[in-house]
């Protein structure tokens, strides 16, 4: 599907704006998962057991402050 000058320009308009955005979004079925994030750098860790982790470290590299 060939896309128009028209709706090029609309689209470049929607884009710029996180309300519209928002709105085309929500309007075409598009939803954020709750809770939802990038999952970049920074993002926390969901559910992490800090206690489990360490001993299962230590059972694969070995504990390095013997």
């Amino acid at each position: 599907m060939k896309k128009d000058k028209t709706w090029v320009a609309n689209e470049k308009t929607i884009n710029r704006d996180p309300t519209l955005k928002a709105a085309r979004d929500t309007a075409e079925g598009f939803k954020p998962k709750p809770g939802a994030t990038h999952g970049g750098k920074g993002s926390a860790r969901r559910g992490s057991d800090d206690k489990l982790y360490a001993d299962n470290w230590e059972k694969i590299f070995g504990n390095k402050n013997k």
